[in-house]
């Protein structure tokens, strides 16, 4: 019988499939009652559920309705089971874990600051949100943060304190932040449970892709694409990914207190390389292939692209190649992708003094982590840094072979968000 501490503990956490409010353990995995419903009824017999789109829909408490499919792979992915439900008691390092997570949402909630619920968004109609979009930030878990032209900012407001006028607002950033009082441990769990919840592919889903084989057709697929089908693949590809930074950006402590302007510069300077970190990730060297849409595709599938988008190609694969020597564990990797993206020597900038701060409480973050998982190489942290430049001329060439793309093709519809990051404006500022 669990504890009633524990299932206090457990409540405070937010539904993991949906960020909804939570009811308990259902099935092995923390969720609301509409999640647990609903994989109660997915096991009860044949299902021949459908994804409309590309199997990457959105599921969080409003849009969790809207594709079963997805909802069901995501219920898997974080482990529900049926067996589940036989295991019992928790462990003490299953409770541990549970009360640390507790912890740190009250603890961020305390301080104004929320772990919204991580949001997955596929569109095949090129309806991608942009930067500027009216409504972007933290709308669909009840938190309101706007970025849409000049308008104001809104801070985070907890739906358990917006009715209630007399109750004290979150500190406005001239005051003290809640990224200020966060501890460099409390500070790297925040990023690394940021990094897990928006990563396209979990480490248990590129393990399991790992070992499916992939078809012959599948493959000849790719290598039937002629160059401008194959250019859009990689942009739908990169679109999606970028999205997930978005969000993985929004949810680093602190980020969100910068001013709208140095966040949509941090974003456009940023999000290409931290694509190519999540390449580190999804690149098997053994096979000489990575995960493109569901499955290991080899390199030498991408025939289509001319000599020097080939060029590139490989030098982005030695930059992969050169990053899994480090064996970076997932809180390193998330560490690393913020402190490239938070750099304060980026074109355009304002404050840049907030900026460094959050800097270097990043770097101090990646530091500790890396002196307690690389004793044997007390040189990794200085072997990343050494990456910075690596990975900023890779997102250089980008751009030059992609405004070369347009110029052949000055009719070609890149999907909006793409547009908006990868824009002419955005090359000359790099």
């Amino acid at each position: 019988m669990m504890s009633t501490n524990m299932k206090a503990q457990i409540e405070v956490i937010p539904c993991k499939v949906c960020g909804d409010k939570s009811s308990g353990v259902h099935y092995g995995v923390i969720t609301c009652e509409g999640c647990k419903g609903f994989f109660r009824r997915s096991q009860s017999g044949p299902v021949n559920y459908q994804c409309p789109r590309n199997k990457a829909c959105v599921i969080d408490r409003v849009n969790r309705n809207r594709c079963q499919y997805c909802r069901l792979q995501k219920c898997l992915a974080l482990g529900m089971s049926r067996d589940a439900v036989k295991f019992g008691r928790m462990s003490k390092k299953q409770r541990e874990k549970v009360e640390d997570e507790a912890n740190l949402v009250k603890q961020s909630r305390l301080n104004g600051y929320e772990l919204p619920s991580p949001t997955y968004n596929n569109n095949n109609n090129n309806q991608f949100v942009t930067l500027t979009t009216p409504g972007y930030g933290y709308t669909s878990n009840g938190y309101s943060y706007t970025l849409s032209g000049n308008q104001q900012q809104d801070y985070p407001v907890s739906p358990d304190t917006a009715n209630y006028p007399n109750s004290p607002g979150p500190h406005p950033i001239s005051l003290v932040r809640p990224v200020d009082l966060m501890d460099p441990m409390t500070f790297g769990k925040a990023i690394t449970e940021a990094h897990l919840r928006t990563s396209l592919y979990s480490p248990d889903q590129i393990e399991s892709l790992k070992q499916q084989t992939v078809s012959q057709e599948q493959i000849d697929s790719y290598k039937l694409m002629n160059h401008f089908q194959l250019w859009m693949e990689i942009a739908e590809k990169i679109t999606l990914a970028v999205q997930q930074i978005i969000e993985f950006a929004k949810m680093i402590p602190g980020f969100m207190d910068l001013s709208q302007d140095d966040q949509i510069m941090l974003l456009k300077a940023g999000s290409f390389e931290l694509a190519l970190l999540q390449l580190c990730r999804a690149y098997d060297e053994i096979t000489n292939s990575v995960i493109f849409g569901n499955s290991y595709i080899p390199l030498e599938a991408f025939s289509a692209l001319d000599d020097e988008e080939k060029m590139v190609m490989e030098k982005i694969f030695e930059f992969v190649k050169a990053v899994q020597t480090y064996k970076l564990t997932e809180v390193e990797m998330a560490l690393f992708s913020a402190l490239i993206l938070i750099s304060a020597d980026r074109p355009g900038l304002k404050d840049t003094g907030d900026i460094q701060k959050l800097h270097e409480k990043i770097q101090a973050s990646l530091k500790l982590e890396i002196g307690n998982n690389h004793q044997d190489d007390a040189e990794t942290l200085a072997k990343l840094v050494a990456q910075i430049p690596v990975v900023r001329g890779l997102s250089l060439l980008h751009v030059r072979i992609l405004q070369r793309f347009r110029d052949s093709q000055p009719d070609v519809e890149f999907p909006a968000l793409h547009k908006e990051l990868f824009s002419a404006e955005t090359t000359d500022a790099s």
